[in-house]
């Protein structure tokens, strides 16, 4: 396969010297199928009659972006060198000159929702190739470290506590203000206790903002107090700013206010260090990455849902079933696949620990007790009764609302002889339980899945593909932080590394001549 065979690089000029074939790698080949031919009309904006012409053309800026992915190359200074001296392209460009690396960063940040379209286009080409089963999807995620400083950190809770020390430093200013002029102002809202005492300051009629400040120079007390006032303003707006941007999140960085301080696999410290991160997910099928999220949440249970929606809004297929591993083990995840008719594969927390024969023995484990559902209470091993006392309601973070019943012995427990091995060292009178019923339900079926052929190949191929595509972007690339920073930046960022990922898998393909099949590691053909 030579560069001639596409139908944007032909030679269709009359060239004085003698042209010899350019021959293309399998992975440079996969770039120009994946990406020749598709829709690109969305990154046409108007221009100004007086601007000056684009520097390449969509598919060319993407497919230098891809290139240098692949190249381990990432920020845009050193593609634009890239494209300088690299000889793939230079034959890409032909005649024109480089883009400058302004021109990258700017088509980046300013066609988010071009490269959105051009990702899932790219998804459909592959689908097209047959490429894709169209039946399960798997989902994983990672930590990538953002641009932002590792010490630029601001906590939820330290700032709770500072607003409400600087509600008294105000109040106190107010009480200041009134002993020292004789004022009646009331204390009540911090920022209109502000505003009524720079209105009565200004009324005055004094010099509120002295010329000379500092050692030697005297301010007078209105100086002051104005002074005070202006300084407490500032600080409650900037703490203001910092929950607003911190809503449903416990940490953020002042230099990038939408990454999270997470905890780190990667601890340089080695002291569990907290990092300004996100949480990066990826959906494939068939080793392709077919669908990418990027969140600022520290955990993996709010992340299943958009991921989903996004993917099954891009696409014009759905998938029947869902694998994950036990981070995306939650109620809500489970009632909305159970709603949109998709088979849960998920495994359920403690699963692994559940099958150890430590766990099967322990008797004060409700899993190991008798539940009578007519009753509604458990039964223990010695025969007695916990029965149902209350249901508990909760809300968690994300605003999903789950129901927790309490079971409790209510006589026998303290005379038992088998305390000691049932509540291990509680303090507590009487045996008690808690446990989500609905929960339970779906981890059963969930249970019954995994175990079966089916889903232990599913499983299997979950461990490959999904984790096999960080393997490559962290270890082989060595991508392990952003060079740019907020979500739309990192969620387009994230789409063109796993678009360049994509590109990579197929060039293999391509090579060993396996196109067309979807990929899937077989465990039962290897059983027989």
């Amino acid at each position: 396969m030579n560069f001639t065979s596409f139908s944007k690089h032909s030679q269709l000029f009359l060239d004085l010297n003698i042209s010899i074939p350019f021959e293309v790698t399998e992975h440079e080949a996969a770039l120009m199928l994946l990406l020749q031919n598709l829709d690109y009309s969305q990154f046409d904006r108007e221009k100004k009659k007086s601007g000056r012409p684009n520097a390449a053309d969509p598919y060319t800026m993407m497919l230098i972006l891809l290139y240098a992915r692949i190249q381990g190359r990432y920020s845009s200074r050193t593609v634009e060198n890239l494209c300088k001296r690299d000889i793939f392209l230079l034959k890409i460009l032909g005649d024109t000159k480089a883009p400058d690396h302004t021109t990258f960063e700017r088509f980046v940040h300013t066609h988010e929702k071009a490269i959105d379209d051009v990702f899932f286009q790219a998804i459909q080409r592959l689908e097209s190739m047959g490429e894709l089963g169209k039946d399960v999807v798997y989902q994983d995620g990672t930590k990538m470290e953002s641009k932002a400083g590792r010490y630029s950190f601001v906590w939820k809770k330290t700032t709770t506590k500072n607003i409400d020390k600087l509600y008294e430093h105000i109040h106190g200013l107010i009480l200041e203000a009134n002993n020292s002029f004789c004022w009646d102002l009331k204390q009540g809202e911090a920022h209109e206790e502000l505003q009524s005492l720079k209105e009565k300051l200004n009324e005055t009629g004094a010099v509120l903002l002295p010329e000379k400040t500092g050692r030697g120079h005297r301010i007078t007390m209105a100086q002051k107090i104005y002074r005070d006032a202006l300084v407490f303003e500032n600080k409650l707006k900037q703490y203001e700013n910092y929950m607003a941007a911190m809503e449903g999140r416990n940490s953020m960085s002042k230099t990038d206010p939408d990454a999270t301080f997470m905890r780190m696999k990667d601890d340089h410290m080695r002291n569990g260090q907290l990092k300004p991160a996100y949480n990066l997910q990826v959906l494939v099928d068939g080793g392709y990455i077919v669908g990418s999220y990027a969140s600022a949440d520290r955990t993996d249970y709010a992340t299943m849902i958009p991921a989903l929606n996004h993917l099954h809004n891009s696409l014009p297929w759905k998938y029947s079933k869902y694998c994950a591993d036990s981070g995306y083990d939650s109620q809500q995840n489970f009632q909305y696949l159970e709603g949109q008719g998709i088979e849960a594969y998920i495994k359920p927390q403690g699963y692994e620990q559940a099958k150890k024969r430590k766990n099967k023995k322990d008797i004060g484990k409700k899993e190991n007790m008798t539940y009578n559902s007519q009753q509604d209470c458990f039964i223990c091993s010695k025969g007695k009764k916990l029965e149902m006392k209350h249901i508990s309601s909760r809300k968690n973070q994300y605003g999903f609302e789950s129901k927790t019943h309490i079971y409790r012995c209510t006589r026998g427990c303290k005379t038992c002889t088998a305390r000691s091995a049932c509540m291990k060292g509680s303090k507590t009178p009487y045996k008690q339980v808690q446990i989500n019923h609905k929960l339970e339900e779906f981890h059963r079926k969930a249970v019954v899945r995994i175990g079966s052929p089916e889903g232990t190949e599913i499983r299997v191929n979950r461990s490959i593909q999904a984790e096999g595509a960080f393997a490559q972007i962290k270890a082989n690339w060595s991508f392990r932080r952003f060079l740019r920073a907020g979500m739309k930046g990192i969620h387009t960022e994230w789409q063109i590394i796993c678009l360049a990922m994509n590109a990579i898998h197929l060039g293999n393909r391509l090579s060993r001549g396996e196109v067309g099949a979807p990929f899937v590691y077989r465990i039962l053909e290897e059983s027989a």
